[in-house]
């Protein structure tokens, strides 16, 4: 207070009397260098965070299967996915084939093989066999295969990859409802919350 006092009496003459320095001056320059320093980090942080976000992720693993299965060969010789897998009676899902489908070819095909003989001791049971499921969605999402594969009339690799190239399957599309939801869009189907989720 003391300081403003004194130069409030002085008038304009001690207005004139401040020296204010230019942004130029010496004992700015560390101040600026600093923030310039802090803009230019945080930045660099930023743009590294979405290079990360954009890099594809690293191959899925496969998971392992009770029995070796080849889609790239079978393809060769079963040229649909509906010669092998059928809708499911209400049209939810699609089925593996009865074991006694694949025994029709292999009770003469590579019969001496470790993986069909123990393909036919499944068939020989009436035992199916236990593959394990890698495209899935969670029990709250309604996926109606029917729909997509009949009435959509999409093709099975829109959601699966190209299986008909593959020696072994792996989850490489996306079940996210981010990618639900842009297929969608792309196809002018419904988006609502009710075409995929019971919201009662």
């Amino acid at each position: 207070m003391k300081f403003l006092r004194k130069f409030v009496g002085r008038g304009t003459d001690a207005l004139r009397s401040i020296k204010i320095s230019p942004v130029g001056s010496s004992h700015l320059r560390p101040a600026l260098g600093i923030s310039t320093l802090v803009i230019f980090l945080v930045a660099l942080a930023a743009s590294s965070k979405v290079r990360a976000q954009n890099k594809p992720s690293a191959s899925p693993s496969a998971k392992p299967q009770p029995i070796p299965f080849s889609h790239k060969l079978h393809a060769q010789f079963l040229r649909e996915c509906q010669d092998c897998h059928k809708i499911s009676g209400d049209g939810w899902t699609m089925e593996y084939p009865p074991e006694g489908k694949c025994m029709t070819c292999h009770a003469t095909i590579k019969a001496d093989s470790p993986a069909i003989r123990k393909l036919a001791n499944y068939a020989a049971r009436k035992e199916p066999v236990p593959w394990v499921q890698v495209y899935e969605v969670p029990d709250y999402v309604y996926f109606s295969h029917r729909t997509h594969t009949t009435k959509a009339k999409l093709d099975c690799e829109i959601c699966h990859g190209p299986l008909r190239e593959r020696e072994v399957i792996v989850k490489e599309k996306s079940t996210s409802m981010q990618a639900c939801i842009d297929c969608h869009k792309l196809k002018g189907a419904p988006t609502g919350c009710r075409t995929c989720h019971d919201t009662v």
